[in-house]
């Protein structure tokens, strides 16, 4: 009970009271914010040692204060607050007067007319709290500059907190992140010297705890746990380019002017930055060239032209390090220098968090686990080997709603063989909108473009997200990756609706990957009988025959055969995406996207239960290997070479389990889902032949048979 309420006091206390702290004042002179001891005497080694990023830095604030305007910055005239901190820095650690001076010059050019910029939100404004901090001695920062600039910073956050509903900031993650981080900055700043600036901690703190735009969005440290995982939520570019900086700066002010630890006061976001490293680098292509398509948001070629990926990594080895997970910060720094991620973007923060001498360890060379689990975002990833030829791929259960950006997924996933994949998703900025045109083996739900059908995604104001809610992770032999996809609520008609666009009661989906072979199976109901269709996308134009699909890898040197088993009968059609998507802007679907798809029309019911197998081999493989289907009272399976996997034919967990196969192969891993958990006696051919433990969080039997059969009875007992 003691236990209940200490837990119930920590959350409540964060979530009841939208003002700062008192305890958390800013205390001490300036300054106080960012430029500890530790930092300075980084940067001043990196200046020492004239490393690479000193001379990106030191060429960045030299531009800016020389009379050749040709090298300025494109944006100078227009954002001139977006250079004042890196002024300011440089001369914080070089003592010449003329940085500080253009600091200053550059500050006072700073308008809060918000009209003029696209998303004043993404403007670097906080930057004016860090200048006001580091220059608050210096000769040239006169008292009526300082008055001046006071003023200025709080007609930004008055008209930032005023308009949070009108502008960017209402919706968009990062611009809630980076409108709070100002809030925060100049209130760190102006403790002291204005009592305005309570009010300014006080509207950073809405922001952290309870966020600016409640109705479907969180609060600023709840999209933190939203992408606790690492595979952000709002998509790979969000997180490097903007996000990232209101998180970080979010840490680092609360930490140095505030004394806030997030480390020690919210433990729970402490992972957050190791997780992004690890997450990275398990999403990274094998040939190390890209990062796996997911989000939808950009390129996902985002290691070779999304330089702000550079900026992200060196700021996440970081604070990876002070949350003391050393092993991430040096997996961080290994994976920059041996993946090429783009040139440099932001001279000013990638200098900030030099770490001189820094540990490095090979991503590629660090045993870590081929099949690894990501919770929040949910995402299953699995590969069988480091290697630039290695099997892998993604399942994805995003478990996320962040505001606009609401990411509620089916069950995508993407293969790879070989150099390419056999089957992906496509990017696509406004999923929702159009419908989940990225996801494989999609099951539609109603989207209409050009009054056609097409694949869809959930509903914009749907209940729920969907998320992973059983796993498993077996990293040794068998090499296997389990996931079952929890969507109920990715629907929202509720039952009363008049003809509802889609009548969905809940939405299962288990998927299993063993090597060269995947399992999908499908579990939809729905309150009464509507019609479903069922799609796999294709990277080249597939070949259908019977209820077989066949397609080529990208490259045309990999094969992936997708065959329907239940229901039985289905005949799968060719469609051409280049045709349905012609009203859809290249911006939000790239063309290069738009490749092929193989339909299934399923008879209209209320019930459907979908099971797909999906073998991949080199080009030249002709057929696949036989499979067999399991279908007895109360299963549904499938065994393919050596691989037996059984599932509950409607959605329950069970006491026991038997079925029976036949023409079963030495060494057959045998995996059955959908079981309590306990301890569990098998039998085979009615001999007792051994104990499995089954677990509550992935609730799945997993053992083998070592020998072959004409005819294999098995059954699982609990104990």
């Amino acid at each position: 009970m003691k236990k209940i309420l200490t837990g119930w006091i920590l959350t409540g206390w964060i979530s009841l009271f939208a003002a700062f702290p008192s305890a958390y004042y800013p205390a001490g002179a300036h300054p106080r914010l960012w430029l500890t001891p530790e930092r300075t005497k980084a940067m001043k080694a990196e200046m020492r040692n004239d490393g690479a990023r000193w001379q990106a830095f030191r060429e960045l604030c030299d531009a800016l204060i020389d009379s050749d305007p040709d090298n300025d910055p494109w944006d100078l005239k227009q954002s001139p607050q977006n250079y004042t901190a890196p002024l300011a820095l440089m001369y914080r650690l070089t003592g010449r007067t003329r940085y500080a001076q253009r600091a200053l010059e550059l500050m006072e050019k700073i308008s809060t007319d918000l009209s003029r910029y696209g998303d004043p939100d993404h403007q670097s404004f906080y930057f004016m709290g860090l200048v006001y901090d580091w220059l608050y001695d210096y000769a040239g920062m006169t008292e009526e500059r300082k008055a001046r600039f006071r003023q200025t910073m709080k007609t930004l956050s008055r008209k930032f907190w005023r308009g949070w509903d009108l502008t960017a900031s209402g919706t968009d993650s990062d611009a809630n992140l980076l409108t709070g981080n100002l809030h925060l900055t100049f209130g760190a700043a102006l403790y002291g010297d204005d009592p305005v600036a309570v009010t300014m901690l006080d509207r950073a703190w809405k922001g952290w705890v309870r966020g600016y735009f409640v109705d479907h969005g969180t609060s600023n440290r709840g999209m933190i746990l939203a992408g606790l995982g690492g595979a952000y939520f709002t998509g790979m570019a969000y997180f490097p380019s903007t996000d990232i900086i209101g998180i970080s700066g979010y840490e680092l002010t609360l930490r140095t002017a505030c004394g806030y630890d997030i480390n020690t006061k919210e433990p729970r976001l402490k992972p957050f930055w190791g997780n992004f490293i690890r997450s990275l680098i398990a999403l990274t292509e094998p040939t190390r060239k890209r990062v796996a398509d997911y989000g939808s948001w950009q390129d996902p070629n985002i290691l070779a032209r999304q330089p702000w990926l550079r900026r992200a990594l060196i700021i996440a080895t970081w604070f990876a390090e002070q949350a003391r997970d050393r092993q991430a910060a040096a997996l961080g720094t290994g994976y920059a220098r041996r993946v090429n991620i783009g040139d440099y973007n932001d001279p000013f923060l990638e200098f900030f968090y030099v770490r001189p001498g820094a540990a490095s360890r090979s991503p590629y060379r660090a045993h870590l686990p081929p099949v690894r689990f990501a919770r929040s975002p949910d995402f299953l990833l699995f590969r069988d080997g480091w290697g630039r030829r290695a099997r892998w791929g993604v399942f994805r259960g995003d478990g996320s709603v962040p505001l606009d950006q609401q990411a509620m997924d089916q069950g995508h996933f993407s293969l790879w063989r070989g150099e390419s994949y056999l089957t992906k998703g496509a990017r696509n900025y406004e999923a929702l909108t159009h419908g989940d045109f990225f996801n494989t083996l999609s099951i539609e739900n109603g989207c209409r473009v050009n009054g056609v059908d097409c694949s869809g995604t959930a509903i914009f104001d749907s209940q729920k997200a969907a998320k992973i809610t059983r796993h498993r992770e077996e990293n040794g032999t068998p090499l296997l990756a389990y996931a079952m996809l929890d969507a109920d609520g990715q629907w929202n008609d509720p039952p009363t609706v008049t003809d509802p666009v889609v009548n969905v009661k809940t939405y299962r989906r288990h998927f299993v990957w063993m090597g060269d072979y995947v399992v999908v199976f499908d579990r939809l109901r729905a309150y009464k009988p509507i019609r479903v269709r069922y799609r796999l996308r294709a990277l080249t134009e597939p070949t259908i025959d019977e209820n077989s699909v066949t397609q080529l890898s990208g490259d045309g040197k990999e094969k992936l055969i997708q065959r329907t088993l239940e229901p039985e009968g289905m005949t799968p059609v060719k469609v051409n995406e280049k045709e349905l998507w012609k009203s859809i802007p290249d911006w939000v679907v790239n063309r290069s996207e738009r490749h092929w798809q193989s339909v299934i029309d399923l008879p209209i019911s209320d019930r459907f239960n979908l099971l797909n197998v999906l073998q991949s081999g080199p080009a030249t493989m002709e057929s696949p290997d036989p499979t067999e289907t399991i279908k007895s009272p109360g299963n549904i399976g499938v065994r393919i070479g050596k691989l037996a996997v059984c599932f509950a034919d409607r959605e329950r967990l069970r006491r026991q389990v038997s079925y029976t196969l036949h023409d079963v192969p030495k060494g057959t891993w045998h995996l059955i889902a959908d079981l309590r958990a306990g301890t569990y006696r098998y039998f085979v051919n009615g001999k007792k032949t051994g104990e499995v433990r089954v677990k509550a969080h992935d609730n799945t039997a997993l053992f083998r048979t070592k020998s072959s059969a004409k005819r294999m009875r098995i059954r699982l007992k609990r104990l």
